[in-house]
């Protein structure tokens, strides 16, 4: 389910049991879409979810992604061959530069994230990650104030 955005510009998405497991934040002044997911993602979520980050990517003309792991919880591998296949070429076309990952504290979120960045060969974007999200803001405010 998606909920359009609130007063404060968070964009929630709803699994059917009602708990948030993705939750964006754009930045229209910065270029950038800050997003959260939380739990353990199923598939058809992982593709809701990644869906609706490459659409504002597309429609706000997002150049930078900053994405928190840090709540997920088990592994997403059956999304990667979509991811590379589908999603990538997508962000490439819409302009996406930059992508900063804070990464899970549970090792199986963290070995899909490995496998995501090993087959993701075509991306046209930068992308890092970090183990604590200041360094991964700081990352992205200097690339922001290069621009």
């Amino acid at each position: 389910m998606f909920y359009p955005p609130s007063e404060n510009g968070k964009i929630e998405l709803k699994n059917e049991g009602g708990y948030v497991y993705l939750i964006l934040e754009p930045d229209q002044q910065t270029k950038c879409l800050h997003y959260r997911w939380r739990g353990f993602l199923l598939m058809d979520e992982l593709k809701t979810g990644f869906t609706k980050i490459v659409e504002l990517v597309e429609q706000e003309q997002i150049t930078a992604l900053l994405a928190d792991h840090a709540n997920i919880v088990g592994p997403w591998n059956e999304i990667i061959e979509w991811l590379v296949a589908e999603w990538t070429p997508r962000a490439n076309k819409a302009g996406l530069k930059y992508f900063a990952i804070h990464t899970a504290t549970d090792l199986f979120s963290n070995i899909s994230l490995e496998l995501f960045l090993i087959d993701n060969k075509a991306p046209q974007y930068t992308t890092k990650v970090f183990d604590n999200m200041g360094d991964a803001k700081n990352w992205l405010a200097q690339r922001s104030a290069k621009q």
